[in-house]
């Protein structure tokens, strides 16, 4: 019998289901063994059928079970072969009654090894089907984060293009400030400085950082959110971290480190934002080392919305990183995200970085993350951006340990 060719990862990603991952873990496993553990059950069963009577019974329905199981490793050849196996050692070799010693008739046996041949054959096919749904579904949202990667960001609005110079040099905005809790206990452990524009018309801040970078505005646009983001943070505990973005761009300029040596040894986290791809790595690693050399730690930023944030994480080996929405939503409904969701998770704690989750908007998206084993979770769920002070405790969290811890992780109503 020859083995099927579904590619596998060498573990089953810890995203996936308990089905999911026993078909994974079916599929991975040694020829040699996968025969022995088919021909134990077989002799198990006829071993069952025949104590108990013989085949005037139910019992030769266990049967089934290693046909079916037979599918995950070999295949249609697989559940065809254990089938005629079953179908001999059920048949010709079974009587009907153990105690009388009467024999099958011969329609009778050669009926149920027709059966046996039909449920191993649509046990396979509903394997090939499922794998080949999966397959284009994989491919379908690979595709589309490749698109969402090659874009390079938002697009411009041009309407915004005459009023970058004033609202930079009236600094017509200001800052507000989105809380990152533990899913250990539900302490606040950071919060995460994001910046709204006071001016018409409304724009999402992608938009007006975006129309910023096209006038050759957008470093002085960052370095000015940034400074703003310091100096209004003052209200925040000494332990809780503060976490800017940047583009690789603005990290190099001289500003940059200006503004890291006044923030007076509070413990400053940098998110990188590009989404492009980054030309030169030497050069940024060059400036991460530098701002690494004065406390600050570094984060990828969207990590999982395209592939320039996963070449970020493999060439800066980041303190955090932090997963975009796209990938943290409705977990079971993609397999790109369950994949990539259980690869960043082994990545994260094999290089002992921080993993947080953005964009958390569902219990049941929270639930799903902790049990994962995510460090820390970020969201409308958990908090708004908002003004200074935050809350130092997430109830959300903490009632949903509550609940968990009590045997009922889904909440009430």
């Amino acid at each position: 019998m020859t083995r099927t060719a579904i590619p596998v990862a060498a573990t089953p990603p810890a995203g996936l289901g308990w089905v999911d991952r026993a078909v994974v873990r079916g599929v991975q496993v040694p020829a040699w063994v996968a025969v022995l553990t088919l021909g134990v059950m077989l002799v198990a069963a006829w071993v069952a059928v025949y104590t108990s009577g013989g085949t005037q019974r139910a019992l030769p329905h266990l049967f089934y079970i290693p046909i079916i199981l037979a599918t995950l490793p070999f295949g249609l050849r697989g559940s065809i072969g254990t089938s005629a196996v079953a179908a001999v050692i059920c048949g010709p070799l079974m009587p009907l009654s153990t105690v009388t010693g009467e024999p099958q008739q011969v329609g009778s046996w050669l009926f149920r090894a027709a059966m046996f041949m039909i449920v191993g054959s649509i046990a396979s096919l509903a394997l090939t089907m499922r794998d080949r749904v999966y397959q284009q579904q994989l491919a379908s949202e690979v595709r589309n984060a490749i698109t969402r990667s090659e874009s390079g960001g938002p697009d411009v609005d041009e309407s915004l293009l005459p009023l970058i110079d004033e609202v930079i040099d009236t600094q017509a905005f200001h800052s507000v400030y989105q809380p990152i809790y533990s899913l250990a206990d539900g302490m606040l452990i950071g919060v995460e400085a994001l910046t709204r524009f006071d001016v018409e018309p409304y724009r999402t801040p992608d938009l007006w950082f975006a129309a910023a970078h096209q006038v050759g505005r957008g470093t002085e646009l960052e370095l000015a959110a940034i400074q703003l983001a310091l100096t209004t943070a003052h209200e925040l505990p000494p332990t809780v971290e503060l976490s800017v973005n940047a583009s690789p761009a603005t990290l190099g300029e001289a500003g940059m480190l200006d503004l890291v040596r006044s923030a007076h040894g509070r413990q400053l986290t940098v998110e990188i934002t590009e989404h492009a791809v980054v030309e030169d790595y030497h050069l940024l690693q060059g400036t991460v080392d530098a701002l690494r050399f004065m406390g600050v730690k570094i984060a990828v930023d969207d990590a999982g919305a395209g592939f320039a944030s996963l070449r970020h994480i493999v060439q800066l080996a980041p303190d955090t990183i932090k997963l975009d929405m796209s990938l943290t939503q409705n977990l079971a409904g993609s397999p790109l995200r369950r994949a990539l969701a259980g690869s960043l998770i082994e990545f994260a704690h094999r290089t002992g970085a921080q993993l947080v989750v953005e964009g958390i908007e569902e219990v049941g998206d929270l639930t799903t993350w902790a049990s994962l084993g995510a460090h820390a979770v970020q969201g409308f769920l958990v908090g708004l951006p908002q003004s200074l002070p935050v809350p130092g405790v997430s109830p959300v969290i903490t009632n949903q340990r509550a609940r968990i811890t009590a045997g009922n992780p889904s909440p009430p109503g």
